[in-house]
Parts: C-alpha cells; structure tokens; sequence
C-alpha cells in the first residue's frame, strides 16, 4: 500500500522540481535580455546624444570660422542660421563680448538675450570658456519652448592692427535634449 502512494509523490515532487528549475532558468534568461536590452539603450542613446553634440560644436565652429574671414562681423546672420540648422538644434546665437544679441529663430527670444560673463546661472562657466580657451556645454536646462536643452559655447577670439589676440564672444548652439536625457 505504501508503494501505491510513494511512487506518485516522488513524481510529483520531481514534477514539481523541474518547473521550479525552467522557472529560474526562464526568468534568470529574461533579466539577461532586459539587462542587454538597457546597455543597447544606454549605447544608442549615448551616441545619439555624443553626435547631436558634436553637430553642435561643428555648427559653432562654422560660425566662428566666418566671424573670423569677416573680422567680427556676421552679415545675413538669419540667412545663414536657417541653412545650418539641424532637428537637434533649438537655436543659434551670438554673444559679441559674453552679450548674446542675435538669436536665430527670433520668436519669443527676448528674455534668452543674457550677459553670460554677469548671469548667475553662466558666469563661471562662461568666464573659464573664455580664460581657457575651450569650448564648453552647459545644461541639461528647461527651453522656453518646452522640454529641456544643452548649450553649446565656443569663445572666438580676433587679432587686433598689432596681432594681438582678443575675446570677440561665443558662438552659440542650443540642442533639444532628448527626452530620456530629460528624466535623468
């Protein structure tokens, strides 16, 4: 009788130890592909956002360049913003002496017309782009037009009669950040 009643419960409990073990295997298996899933993500985005930088920089670069043939002065300067804008680009700006005074597009941009050498939120970071020599980022910061920005510096400097290097300003880009960068 005993024989009757130890048999299924050795099956059983076998049973019972399978399942638990495709269970955790199955599960061990589904934290790997979320993990692999979230370092592609992490690697995608990363790149998105390294190359929307750098389209920045170059934007910024393209300018200095023409501020520099054209001894500080920027003709056309809407003209020429609109044909370098990019998706990734919220805006771009001019800072002649740290004063940003040409935004380009122009709607609404009133209040974002700053001093960034005095502005509390620019100030030291601008002042060690411009001591330094070095292009800066600064953000991610709240765009006027909602969601969120990284702005991109880059000081110009111009030689005087005697060849004696000064600070023009910066040339500016803002880059909507996208919107996984945000929540982080």
């Amino acid at each position: 009788m005993k024989k009757k009643t130890l048999v299924p419960l050795i099956v059983f409990l076998l049973g019972i130890c399978l399942v638990s073990l495709v269970v955790y295997k199955t599960d061990t298996h589904e934290k790997e592909q979320s993990r692999t899933t979230a370092q592609l993500n992490v690697t995608t985005y990363g790149e998105r956002i390294k190359n929307e930088i750098t389209n920045g920089i170059e934007i910024t670069d393209v300018l200095k360049q023409l501020l520099i043939s054209e001894n500080g002065e920027i003709n056309q300067f809407d003209t020429i913003a609109e044909n370098i804008m990019s998706d990734s680009v919220e805006s771009i700006q001019l800072a002649p002496d740290g004063n940003v005074t040409d935004i380009y597009p122009s709607e609404g941009t009133e209040a974002s017309k700053i001093d960034l050498l005095q502005d509390k939120d620019c100030s030291k970071i601008s002042c060690y782009a411009r001591d330094n020599h070095v292009i800066i980022t600064q953000g991610p910061f709240d765009l006027k037009r909602g969601g969120c920005g990284i702005a991109v510096r880059n000081p110009v400097y111009l030689k005087d009669e005697n060849n004696q290097e000064y600070f023009w300003g910066f040339t500016i880009v803002i880059l909507r950040v996208p919107d996984i960068f945000s929540d982080a």
